[in-house]
């Protein structure tokens, strides 16, 4: 009799240890990609209680020309343990992860690549298109994040330099205006957009003030007009694509009281003069007839392919590196 009860005892025992092993296991498996910094490490400079950190909260694709495309607002990843910014918008951009990966496709048929970094982690938890103090609210769980998305953005412009002398930066967003077109932020706003277009000079003080201007220093041949509302300005490539955009030649400036966005944070730090080799744009999407389907988003993305293409073409056809 003893001895069945201790059997019995021994097997229950033994299931349960089974039992917490398995449980344990997979609990490991399960978090294996996060990253967890103790007080006493520091990464990129950061010493703090706890950063936790997961590998599928950042996307990157290594590329092979000098396209470097960064999409922060597009993630959808929310985790429960970390708390939602208190600070600053929170809106994400539908659907711009899916048309990144879709420009990718677009130049398969020329067997070229950009280099893609993109945001999976949703906006509300972090905003990788502010400075690290307004992307993360003081949240200094969230401070390794936002320096790894950095990190990899520059890390791909540098290859591409490497590779071809210079980086063609899109920081890639989506917007909701009322004028279904593509908003090119430069950093110029609608008054001075229409300074460049009606005039016959465009001063080197006004051009300094833009994301091409690293551009325009090392190329005595290209004008500001030019790259920003002339024929071969990439709004005006998009805009004979079927793509009406703004700035081009059709669409100079935006007209008075008509929404526009002219740039932000990432577009500013990777096309000011401490990259002196990148240069151009913010690219605001809008929803219907580019992000809103697969078809769209498929038409979208080769007209996009053939616009960078010819629009590096003609840069080069310039070329002063």
């Amino acid at each position: 009799m003893r001895k069945d009860l201790f059997i019995k005892v021994f097997f229950r025992k033994g299931m349960i240890f089974c039992l917490l092993w398995v449980i344990a296991l997979f609990q490991v498996q399960c978090s294996s990609s996060k990253k967890i910094v103790k007080p006493s490490d520091k990464e990129n400079g950061i010493s703090v209680q706890q950063i936790i950190f997961d590998d599928s909260w950042l996307e990157t694709v290594n590329g092979n020309m000098p396209l470097v495309i960064s999409v922060p607002h597009g993630g959808t990843i929310s985790p429960e343990g970390i708390k939602d910014r208190d600070c600053g918008t929170k809106e994400m951009d539908n659907n711009t992860a899916q048309l990144a990966f879709e420009i990718e496709n677009a130049f398969k048929t020329s067997e070229k690549k950009p280099y893609l970094i993109i945001a999976k982690l949703a906006r509300k938890k972090i905003d990788f298109n502010r400075d690290l103090e307004e992307a993360t609210c003081g949240n200094p769980q969230m401070k390794y994040t936002w320096n790894q998305y950095h990190k990899y953005i520059e890390e791909a412009i540098d290859a591409a330099i490497k590779k071809f002398g210079y980086a063609m930066y899109i920081d890639l967003h989506g917007q909701s205006h009322p004028v279904k077109r593509l908003e090119l932020g430069y950093f110029l706003s609608t008054t001075a957009l229409k300074e460049v277009q009606e005039s016959s000079e465009t001063s080197s003080e006004l051009g300094a003030k833009t994301s091409v201007k690293n551009l325009l220093e090392n190329n005595n041949q290209l004008t500001l007009k030019e790259l920003l509302m002339g024929e071969n300005a990439f709004g005006t490539l998009m805009e004979k694509s079927g793509f009406p955009a703004v700035p081009s030649l059709g669409d100079p400036y935006p007209q008075k009281g008509e929404p526009y966005f002219n740039g932000g944070y990432n577009t500013r730090r990777y096309t000011s003069s401490d990259y002196p080799k990148v240069f151009d744009m913010q690219m605001e999407t809008n929803f219907q007839g580019v992000r809103d389907s697969e078809e769209n988003r498929k038409k979208f993305s080769k007209a996009f392919a053939q616009s960078v293409t010819s629009y590096l073409d003609f840069i080069k056809s310039k070329w002063d590196y």
